[in-house]
């Protein structure tokens, strides 16, 4: 009576169910929410989303605002990528009041104004429409800047501690930013 070896067999079938179970894993770890309620979620997220390294990425700010009754959180960050041009990434709350991944497309971001001498400032602009209302972010560094008014004159505090976020300004659109110092006078 010949003997049968089931040895090779039984391997096969271990490394199937360990491959599914591993497979299973992975798929619900890459479906799983992009998350923004924490330093490390946002890290994360940024890392999965624009495919960047986690330990290179620098957050510079994160700043909570309203927009018609939904709060939405806006980080401001750096990496090796994007170094020394900051990018604006966005989460909008849930229900459960998770902050998750928001999904906008950027209408521009650009930096637009810039003094390499001290104090070293720099403000970038970004335009992100929220609910179908576009709305401007400034971020701001150094200690020249003050104000920023718009076309229309409105003035907009910049803040004490640099850098700062102005977020949620609404969109003008004669974009006649104008750069003020303490005093209220023009930079340009």
């Amino acid at each position: 009576m010949e003997k049968t070896n089931y040895k090779p067999l039984i391997l096969c079938v271990v490394f199937l169910v360990i491959a599914v179970i591993g497979c299973t894993f992975w798929t619900k770890w890459q479906s799983r929410p992009l998350l923004g309620n924490t330093d490390e979620e946002i890290c994360e997220t940024i890392a999965r989303t624009e495919k960047a390294k986690k330990a290179e990425i620098d957050l510079k700010q994160v700043q909570d605002g309203e927009v018609d009754g939904n709060t939405y959180r806006c980080a401001v960050y750096e990496s090796r990528e994007n170094e020394n041009y900051p990018k604006l990434v966005m989460f909008r709350q849930d229900a459960d009041g998770n902050f998750l991944w928001y999904e906008g497309d950027w209408l521009s971001d650009c930096y637009i104004y810039y003094r390499p001498i001290p104090p070293d400032t720099q403000v970038y602009e970004y335009l992100f429409p929220l609910e179908g209302t576009d709305y401007h972010f400034f971020y701001v560094t150094g200690e020249d800047v003050a104000y920023l008014t718009d076309g229309a004159g409105n003035a907009y505090p910049v803040g004490e501690i640099r850098p700062a976020l102005l977020a949620f300004l609404p969109y003008w659109d004669n974009i006649a930013t104008e750069y003020l110092d303490a005093e209220g006078n023009s930079l340009w």
